[in-house]
């Protein structure tokens, strides 16, 4: 019933509710289930509130018997920063060391990509990101790429990446100007900004070849943007699809081939990588 008494408080003003069991207390007669508590937030609440929400709880009976409704002032701790406590730093591969902007964690072993989380997406924590992030790692091994793409680039994070790994030019591309703007941020942070072009042009528009592609985006626009992904990727060149949820990875490969030929599959939970070449 927790939902329920949810839906009845957040219609009355509440700006939203958190559920917890209640230690020690043992499930009433008339009930299969452990109480819960429901704490409901309020900018501010009256008395008169209150009362009413009470009474309204208790006719519905969602409240458990003597059970009286309280209140409480909730005290700011610093919402605003303490999010940032749960950004550690992450190591994906062989060679990436992945750090928000106010932590100073070096590895000497491995490349520090230094990204600020913001509405965009893209922190490494995704298992779509950190497996493209290790193919990255394996196709720029020993090898000299001149242009990259990443499209749908998000944080920046592959376009940042590809910089890293020795990509001389790179060209990211998004819908959303709040992502290009976080990206380009990124870039600067990483000191890569001047290699890599960010821009809301559409794909279609894009001219040229490109020796890697990345796209970590929903299967179905990897679907719709097979035509024009396969037409960007040069000659022995290699395409990262990811985004892409397990029982999607076949419909999902059937739009590359045969015109490509799939050289690679990366699974990671319920997410798979795929990897093409021409």
């Amino acid at each position: 019933m927790a939902d329920d008494a949810a839906a009845i408080l957040i219609a009355d003003g509440a700006l939203g509710c958190e559920v917890g069991k209640i230690i020690g207390r043992a499930p009433t007669a008339n009930s299969a289930r452990n109480p819960v508590m429901l704490r409901a937030y309020f900018d501010r609440i009256r008395p008169a509130t209150l009362k009413r929400l009470q009474a309204k709880l208790r006719a519905a009976k969602m409240l458990a018997n003597g059970s009286t409704p309280g209140q409480c002032l909730v005290r700011d701790p610093g919402w605003a920063t303490m999010w940032q406590e749960h950004f550690a730093p992450l190591r994906i591969g062989r060679r990436f060391l992945i750090v928000p902007p106010w932590l100073r964690e070096r590895d000497p072993a491995r490349i520090r990509l230094v990204i600020r989380p913001g509405q965009a997406f893209g922190t490494g924590h995704h298992p779509s990101t950190s497996g493209t992030l290790g193919v990255l790692e394996e196709l720029c091994k020993n090898r000299r790429i001149a242009r990259g793409l990443d499209v749908g680039t998000g944080s920046g994070i592959l376009a940042i990446a590809m910089a890293n790994l020795g990509v001389a030019e790179v060209t990211a591309i998004d819908v959303d100007m709040a992502a290009v703007a976080n990206a380009k941020e990124n870039a600067r942070l990483n000191r890569v900004g001047a290699r890599i072009r960010f821009s809301t042009t559409p794909l279609a528009s894009l001219r040229g070849r490109f020796g890697l592609i990345t796209a970590n985006i929903l299967s179905s626009t990897l679907i719709r943007m097979a035509p024009d992904l396969k037409a960007r990727l040069g000659h022995r060149g290699h395409l990262v699809l990811a985004g892409i949820l397990r029982r999607e990875a076949q419909s999902v490969a059937a739009a590359y081939t045969p015109e490509l030929s799939q050289v690679g599959t990366g699974n990671h939970g319920t997410w798979t990588t795929l990897i093409f070449q021409r």
